[in-house]
C-alpha cells in the first residue's frame, strides 16, 4: 500500500486554504482583455469573409472544373496527336493544372478561415 496518496482529513492542521494578499488578483490583466477584443474583431471580420467565399464556392469551383477537365483532355490528346508542337502541349497542361490548383487553394483558404474547426482530410 505504499502507492496510495494520503489526503489530510478535515479539521486537521494544514487543511485550511491559505489566502494572502499576494495571491488575490484584481481581475483580468490588460493583455488578456486586448487579446479577447482582438479575437472578437478577428471573428467579426473572418465570419462575413468566410460566408461570402462559401457562397461563391459553387461558381468558382464550377468554372475551375469547367476549365481543368477539358484542358486535361486536350493536353492528353495534343500529347498523342501533336507531340512536336510543344507550346500547345505545355499550354494545355499548364492551363489544366493551374485551374486545378486554383480550386484546391480556394477550398484550402475556406478551411483556414472557417469560424469552426473543420477536419482537413480527404
Amino acid at each position: 500500500m505504499s502507492n496510495m496518496v494520503k489526503f489530510p482529513k478535515p479539521g486537521t492542521p494544514g487543511h485550511a486554504l491559505e489566502v494572502s494578499a499576494d495571491t488575490i488578483e484584481e481581475g483580468p490583466s490588460r493583455g488578456a482583455t486586448v487579446k479577447a477584443v482582438l479575437g472578437w474583431l478577428l471573428l467579426a471580420v473572418r465570419l462575413p469573409v468566410f460566408l461570402v467565399m462559401y457562397w461563391l464556392r459553387l461558381p468558382v469551383i464550377f468554372v475551375c472544373n469547367l476549365v481543368s477537365a477539358p484542358a486535361l483532355l486536350a493536353w492528353l490528346f495534343s500529347l498523342y496527336a501533336f507531340p512536336d508542337k510543344h507550346e500547345m502541349v505545355w499550354g494545355f497542361g499548364v492551363i489544366s493544372f493551374t485551374a486545378f490548383v486554383m480550386a484546391w487553394v480556394y477550398d484550402f483558404v475556406l478551411l483556414a478561415i472557417s469560424p469552426q474547426e473543420m477536419t482537413r482530410s480527404l
